[in-house]
C-alpha cells in the first residue's frame, strides 16, 4: 500500500491514478498520455514530465494494472508501445478514486507554516506580504477561468473539468481569506503578539500546580 497526501491507497501517485484512467478510455502510447494530460490541464495539478512519465508506466505494468498490445512505428519515430488497462487495473482504479473522494486527508500546505510563524515579521510586513499573495491568487483565479472557458468551448463537459471548478473555487476562497486577514491587520485588528492572554494566566498556573 502507498500513501497520497497522508491516505493509504493502492496507487502510489496522482499521475499513476492519472495514467490508469486515461486508459480506462482508451488505449494509449505514453506520449498521447503525455499529449492529453497537457491539453485536459492535468499538469497543473499533476507533476509531469517525461522521465517520470515512463517510469511509472514501467511500475504500472511490473504490478500488472497496465499491459502493451502493440508497437507503433512511424517513420523515423522511435517504436512507442500502446497500453491498455486490465481487469486488476480497473478495480484499483475503482478503490483508489472510492478513497479519494470518501475520506478528507490531513495534508501540510507551506502556506500554513507561514501563517504559523508570521508573527516574527513586523505586522505592516506581514500585511504586505498578504496584500501581494492575494493578488497573485485573484491573477490565478483568472487564468483557470479563462482555461475553463476555453475548454468548454471545445465541448468538454461540466464533468470532464470539475477539477478546474475546484480549483477557481478553492483559490478564490483562499483570496478572500487572505484580503480580510490582510485588512485586520492593516486595521489593528489582529492583536500581533501569540501566547496565553494576561487573563488566562490564572488559569495556566493552576495547570502547572496540578502537574506537579
Amino acid at each position: 500500500m502507498k500513501y497520497m497526501g497522508g491516505l493509504e491507497l493502492e496507487v502510489s501517485s496522482p499521475l499513476a491514478l492519472s495514467i490508469l484512467e486515461l486508459l480506462d478510455e482508451c488505449p494509449m502510447h505514453p506520449y498521447e498520455m503525455a499529449s492529453t494530460m497537457r491539453v485536459r490541464h492535468h499538469d497543473e495539478f499533476i507533476r509531469l514530465n517525461f522521465g517520470t512519465l515512463y517510469h511509472t508506466v514501467d511500475v504500472l505494468e511490473r504490478k500488472g494494472w497496465i499491459l502493451p498490445i502493440e508497437r507503433e512505428k512511424e517513420g523515423r519515430r522511435p517504436e512507442r508501445t500502446i497500453y491498455k488497462l486490465t481487469d486488476a487495473g480497473q478495480e484499483v482504479l475503482t478503490r483508489t478514486l472510492g478513497e479519494l473522494l470518501r475520506k478528507p486527508t490531513r495534508e501540510y500546505p507551506q502556506f500554513v507554516a507561514g501563517l504559523l510563524f508570521m508573527h516574527h515579521l513586523a505586522a505592516s510586513e506581514a500585511a504586505s506580504h498578504l496584500h501581494e499573495r492575494a493578488a497573485l491568487l485573484e491573477a490565478q483565479v483568472t487564468k483557470f477561468e479563462h482555461v475553463l472557458a476555453e475548454l468548454r468551448k471545445q465541448g468538454l463537459t461540466r464533468l470532464a473539468l470539475i477539477e478546474i471548478e475546484h480549483k477557481i473555487a478553492m483559490l478564490d476562497a483562499e483570496r478572500k481569506w487572505v484580503r480580510k486577514l490582510e485588512q485586520e491587520i492593516v486595521d489593528g485588528k489582529l492583536e500581533w503578539k501569540v501566547g496565553i492572554d494576561p487573563g488566562h494566566e490564572m488559569l495556566r498556573r493552576s495547570h502547572g500546580t496540578g502537574a506537579h
